[in-house]
């Protein structure tokens, strides 16, 4: 103890202040102009401060910090090749591609280009990570709504951040919490695969549902509950289309993150290290970067731009978890009470499951609370293989779209909203007109909108999983 508080409700409290402290968006002067010039913010300095806190105070001790760098210092790694993949996509050109298409294909119709770009944006999501989808799509989105003029970007842009975190459950590389969750329990790849992909699908079809019923909520006199989501009913077709042409090196781009993800699945199936898949991930990105001749950047920008405070962010709230889960009161409290509710009831494991992680991901961040939800899972001694399963289900389900209701569920929140400030700075000489016009959404808008659907589509994922165990036990009888 220390200062007369047990050590697991010190480690909570770091975890949460530290979080809070990085989600914030007031900051100094000098702290706006470090972050302007080195790129460097608090998502750099505040887990180092909270880390030599920890080891101050001996709240964490040497085994913790051996453990946590031995066992996750790869997923740290992996999410930088994910970086890496992402600034080539995006230097391609191919998401641009991609999103202009998609404006010529619904031929001026607002309602049909929000529902369209959800779609695409899920499908992007699926095949790459949430945090790529928000750091390249969002700037396109932007740019698509000043040049056709959609006044109104809430509905396109909420849409979008939904869509980013609802198929990222579907594959094993779709969020970094996915591969925390994964690596702890021994789910490989295709193990991963077969079981979220169908919760998945049914996530991403509940959120489809609830979109359209939202617009169509706007557009009826009966309601003025979504008023501020009204979109209005066209839009004019962009003057420019900065991608008009699929070129080979998108199709180089794409063939290299196709084997980046074929890497992951062999790796992950021989329950390799993932320094396997994502080390020769990089090594080949750059090679390419420096022997291509399209690009125009040398290959150091995209190394400049990589997302190092991750770094620092995700390997102290390891190692608090790691400290957190080697405290008596895991083994005393947290898993017998975890045993008790969850062990012998797939009702409540697939239902309260999905809610529970979710809410602890907008307490911890997504992060340390996959940490935690993985140290605890890993321990707790099921009734059933089946309880074991749909608990797993419920908890990833609730780890992604527990993302949707503030910005402190995940870095992807605060990428979202500090590229949504650039993206308005950046339009503003190109658009002088419409930048009074325009209005974006805030985070109360993300807390109402992302409310709405966790609820909805939590509430759709937890009871097909009670429906899937039923039918099964119907179909084979009680397992």
């Amino acid at each position: 103890m220390v200062f007369g508080l047990p050590t697991p409700a010190l480690i909570l409290g770091l975890t949460v202040v530290s979080v809070l402290l990085i989600v914030t968006d007031r900051r100094t002067a000098f702290e706006r102009r470090v972050r302007q010039r080195f790129n460097i913010d608090r998502d750099w300095w505040v887990p180092v401060v909270a880390f030599a806190v920890a080891v101050g105070l001996s709240i964490v001790g040497t085994s913790a910090v051996r453990t946590a760098f031995a066992e996750k210092l790869d997923i740290i790694v992996l999410i930088f090749s994910f970086g890496i993949m992402s600034e080539g996509l995006g230097v391609s050109g191919f998401f641009s591609y991609l999103a202009y298409k998609i404006v010529a294909i619904c031929e001026g119709n607002s309602t049909r280009l929000v529902l369209y770009m959800f779609t695409m944006t899920s499908a992007v999501t699926l095949f790459t990570t949430n945090d790529i989808v928000v750091l390249v799509l969002t700037p396109v989105i932007v740019e698509i709504c000043f040049q056709a003029g959609i006044r109104n970007t809430k509905p396109i842009l909420l849409s979008q951040f939904v869509a980013a975190n609802t198929l990222s459950m579907g594959l094993l590389i779709g969020s970094p919490t996915n591969i925390i969750l994964a690596e702890e329990l021994g789910i490989n790849f295709f193990d991963y695969l077969a079981l979220m992909i169908l919760p998945a699908v049914v996530a991403f079809g509940s959120s489809f549902l609830l979109i359209t019923l939202i617009i169509r909520a706007t557009e009826s006199e009966r309601t003025g509950l979504f008023d501020d989501l009204h979109i209005q009913p066209e839009y004019s077709m962009p003057d420019q289309v900065p991608e008009p042409y699929f070129t080979t090196q998108m199709r180089n781009w794409i063939l290299i993150f196709a084997t980046f993800v074929v890497l992951v699945a062999v790796v992950t199936f021989v329950r390799l290290s993932l320094y396997w898949c994502a080390i020769p991930s990089i090594l080949i990105a750059l090679l390419y970067w420096q022997r291509a001749d399209v690009h125009e950047e040398p290959v150091t920008e995209p190394l400049k731009r990589l997302p190092y405070g991750v770094f620092f962010f995700g390997m102290t709230f390891f190692v608090f978890a790691e400290a957190f889960g080697g405290t008596p009161f895991v083994e005393t409290t947290i898993i017998p009470a975890v045993q008790s509710f969850f062990g012998s009831s797939p009702v409540r494991s697939a239902v309260v499951g999905v809610f529970g992680s979710g809410v602890m991901v907008n307490i911890f961040n997504d992060l340390p609370a996959a940490a935690l939800v993985a140290t605890v899972l890993s321990q707790v001694e099921f009734a059933s293989s089946v309880t074991r399963t749909i608990l797993i289900q419920a908890s990833l389900a609730g780890l992604n779209i527990g993302t949707y209701v503030t910005q402190v569920g995940a870095l992807a929140g605060l990428i979202w909203f500090n590229q949504l400030r650039i993206q308005r700075r950046r339009q503003r000489d190109t658009f002088p007109e419409l930048v009074e016009e325009m209005s974006f959404p805030g985070r109360g808008d993300l807390v109402r909108y992302g409310i709405l659907h966790f609820v909805f589509t939590g509430l759709s994922i937890g009871l097909f999983l009670v429906f899937l165990w039923v039918l099964l036990s119907v179909l084979i009888g009680p397992y």
